[in-house]
């Protein structure tokens, strides 16, 4: 059943240089599959393990969530409170709990996580000094010149989930940390720590950045990060974590707090495959996986990535961490649920565009070979380049995809250029301007 999902993974851990990969996928209750891929430290070469600890990113916020909803059920709070109850913050006095958990406050994302990682891992473009909670809300004391848009709009706002952890702090009389390791990772038995914590410990993936295609070893994100970012697990923890939704995290929240985490608050601006993207508090839903509804989060501190997705319809739930950034895990989980559920993961659009992409890059040349050009993958669209005296690069956004023919377009002064591949028997040509091209 997963010989599939093994080939899937090791040849885009390979393509991407990816250091490596962890997954764990629970069905009814079982770990039905679970394996690591490469080495958590390459110097030392030590391979990875389900044991391995990486950081999960955003999917912290699942915790800081729950967190909030287990002092609302206790009487401490209420998600509907202005977070200058707690927190004497200008520009948030008409900011409620319920908007900063599902990023719906009206502010933007302000940048301080982007800058934090830039900070620690690559050249920062600017310079905030942010170590404290203190240096955050001095980060954050001209955010009423930034409240421009509209509120229950999604605007992903990583300093809200770092709010959301000093209110927890405040309302408990405990750390965060203190509070979230007793309520969730001890009720659930999950081996997570926090992402300062895992360098001592034994089992740890060492993290890595991939510039040029070259992994060079990293420092890790530092900063006050816990409720937005800041939490780090195994795969087996997380996928542990992950089926605890299916079981409607019984022992810790209840029924009716989950289903308020899971309710719809506002729609992503992304058109997709899936049908919408929708947000609750700290879940992300995606409404069309083969005709059901699955939920979960990403995450990413750029030198950790991850993915968690869960449905409580079929009772699975899947779990993914990687040492780098690469393909995107969202991907991975995807192609993993749809084996959970008996569906053919290569009908799954993403894998069918890829093959079509595979099918396109390479060299063409036109006639007589006067001049060539190269196609190659660029994410989610194919950058075509030309062999001329001006060297030009064109990006090309995807229309119509199909192994026969496919159609994209760019831009030019003169307008939108329609550009064609088709294939003729054996042979792959491209249309560009008034070149025809065959594929070398």
């Amino acid at each position: 059943m997963f010989e599939k999902l093994e080939k899937f993974i090791y040849d885009r851990v390979s393509r991407y240089k990816m250091p490596s990969l962890c997954i764990s996928a629970i069905k009814n209750g079982q770990v039905v599959y679970e394996r690591c891929f490469g080495y958590r430290d390459i110097e030392k070469r030590l391979p990875a393990t389900p044991r391995t600890l990486y950081g999960i990113g955003s999917i912290s916020k699942s915790f800081a969530a729950i967190s909030i909803m287990i002092l609302k059920e206790r009487g401490k709070l209420s998600i509907d409170d202005s977070i200058t109850k707690y927190i004497p913050l200008k520009g948030f006095e008409d900011v409620t709990i319920s908007e900063l958990l599902s990023h719906t406050s009206g502010i933007p994302a302000l940048g301080y996580a982007e800058s934090l990682i830039r900070a620690h891992v690559l050249k920062p473009v600017s310079w905030h000094p942010i170590a404290t909670r203190e240096d955050l809300h001095s980060f954050l004391s001209d955010v009423k010149d930034w409240k421009k848009l509209e509120k229950g709009r999604w605007l992903y706002l990583n300093e809200g989930y770092q709010l959301i952890e000093e209110i927890v702090e405040k309302v408990s009389g405990k750390s965060y940390r203190e509070f979230v390791k007793e309520e969730i990772f001890d009720k659930i038995s999950l081996d997570c720590a926090f992402l300062d914590e895992i360098p001592s410990m034994p089992d740890f993936a060492k993290p890595y950045v991939i510039r040029e295609d070259e992994i060079s070893p990293s420092s890790l994100p530092g900063g006050p990060m816990d409720g937005a970012g800041g939490i780090a697990c195994n795969c087996s923890s997380l996928a542990k974590y992950a089926y605890a939704f299916v079981e409607n995290l019984q022992g810790i929240i209840t029924k009716d707090s989950l289903a308020e985490m899971e309710k719809t608050r506002t729609i992503l601006p992304y058109e997709g495959s899936f049908g919408n993207r929708e947000y609750g508090f700290g879940l992300s839903k995606l409404t069309n996986f083969f005709g059901r509804e699955i939920i979960g989060h990403g995450g990413s501190v750029l030198v950790y990535t991850a993915q968690m997705y869960y449905s409580r319809k079929d009772r699975v739930a899947v779990a993914v961490l990687s040492n780098s950034s690469g393909y995107p895990m969202s991907s991975y989980a995807l192609y993993a649920m749809s084996l959970l559920i008996d569906e053919d993961p290569e009908e799954l659009p993403f894998v069918k565009k890829e093959k079509i992409y595979q099918n396109l890059i390479g060299r063409y040349e036109s006639y007589r070979n006067t001049i060539t050009a190269d196609v190659e993958s660029h994410g989610e669209f194919l950058k075509l380049k030309l062999h001329e005296e001006d060297a030009s690069e064109i990006i090309l956004v995807p229309m119509e995809l199909s192994e026969i023919r496919s159609t994209f377009y760019t831009l030019t002064p003169s307008g939108r250029l329609l550009v064609e591949f088709f294939k003729e028997k054996t042979d792959q040509y491209l249309l560009y301007e008034r070149y025809l091209f065959k594929k070398a």
